[in-house]
């Protein structure tokens, strides 16, 4: 059986590991658009902050391929998909045949259309090459703005500020993290985040970024004024869809798929951050990693589901615990809440079953909810920190 994997990030990689598993024999290619090899993504914030080194990020050394039986290609990009023909086409002109086709082309920093945006000095922030574009850039900057105070946001801002820029969020909503945090939960952050020197503008946005062909200053609708020499905008991502569309793949706001992982076409597969399953685009690392296993085993005979995921998310900020999952706004089940100095505690239970829960400043009670969660531990023991 040979198998073609577009993508050599988590979702990629797993399905060729779950593949080499369960069929020794099988041929796998991975084919990458990006240069590099596969790294672990949620770490470039350490990297950003310069707490690690670059090489650290990877996870495998270029010889683990090998040892596998795995070939893989970087610094090409797949142009198209010929389902028919059962082929690939690359931008070097080459022709890759595969019994089985694994579509892993991630996601992309979403920039909204604010005039100025193609200014020098406004970066997104996704993987390594655009931390190193801001590191380099940041060495002749002192104000930072950072567009969007969620969780990529947040974790930028900190480590920007960790290299001692003075460091601006500004947030649409009127408290930081609206989707994994209620309001009372987004203000203690706050204060926490601005004991660590960050600055917020919230309730705001942007409608203009403005300089002589480079940043100066951000105006607010408000019509407030930012100055800062650099602008990161952290304001969601988007699928990598259009090569599948190109195919005929059916899409939504991402590449829809069964719970086997299969697309609208036979024998091609997708997983990650362009899937789109059940009508939820989940976009963290570990769906993604869980899918691309799941599509591998798929892809090699055998029959495996995946049937969604919790929404969980940690903070990672030093000397902030935070963990939210789930559904914690839901009116219809039974909210147990408490608070103490710098802590919060919220957990939504429905016939004791955990629909969703926020925990903050709590790492005991953090470890505790994402085993609720899990659904390794039952919600009684959660219940009684409350």
């Amino acid at each position: 059986m040979k198998h073609v994997i577009i993508g050599n990030g988590v979702a990629g990689t797993e399905a060729a590991l779950a593949i080499r598993k369960s069929d020794p024999g099988a041929s796998i290619t991975l084919v990458s658009e990006s240069p590099h090899l596969y790294y672990y993504r949620p770490r470039v914030i350490e990297y950003l902050a310069g707490e690690i080194a670059p090489e650290k990020l990877y996870i495998y050394k270029p010889d683990f391929y090998e040892k596998n039986g795995i070939e893989i290609v970087l610094g090409t990009r797949v142009s198209d998909i010929l389902p028919a023909e059962k082929a690939v086409l690359d931008d070097r002109g080459v022709r890759r045949s595969w019994d089985r086709l694994l579509v892993a082309t991630g996601a992309r920093a979403f920039v909204p259309p604010i005039p100025g945006a193609a200014l020098e000095g406004v970066f997104s922030l996704r993987g390594i090459r655009d931390t190193e574009r801001i590191l380099e850039y940041a060495k002749g900057v002192d104000r930072v703005a950072v567009i969007g105070g969620g969780l990529l946001g947040l974790e930028a801002a900190h480590s920007l500020s960790r290299l001692g820029k003075s460091v601006t969020v500004i947030e649409l909503f009127e408290w930081l993290l609206p989707r994994q945090l209620d309001e009372t939960g987004g203000r203690i952050l706050r204060g926490m985040l601005e004991s660590k020197g960050l600055s917020f503008v919230l309730g705001d946005n942007v409608s203009s970024i403005q300089g002589e062909g480079r940043v100066e200053k951000l105006v607010l609708k408000s019509g407030n004024e930012i100055h800062a020499g650099l602008v990161l905008v952290s304001a969601g991502i988007r699928c990598n869809i259009e090569l599948a569309q190109r195919a005929g793949i059916a899409t939504g706001n991402g590449i829809i798929v069964d719970d086997r992982l299969r697309t609208s076409i036979p024998d091609i597969y997708a997983a990650g951050d362009p899937v789109e399953h059940r009508g939820r685009v989940y976009g963290i690392w570990p769906v993604a990693r869980e899918q691309g296993r799941v599509a591998g085993l798929n892809m090699a005979g055998v029959d495996t589901a995946f049937e969604g995921a919790v929404m969980a998310n940690v903070l990672k900020i030093t000397g902030i615990d935070l963990f939210s999952a789930g559904d914690f706004n839901n009116q219809s089940c039974d909210v147990l809440v408490s608070r103490g100095e710098g802590i919060y505690r919220k957990l939504c239970v429905d016939l004791s079953n955990p629909l969703g829960a926020i925990v903050l400043g709590d790492a005991e009670a953090v470890k505790l909810a994402q085993k609720v969660i899990e659904g390794k531990v039952p919600a009684e023991e959660f219940r009684k920190m409350f």
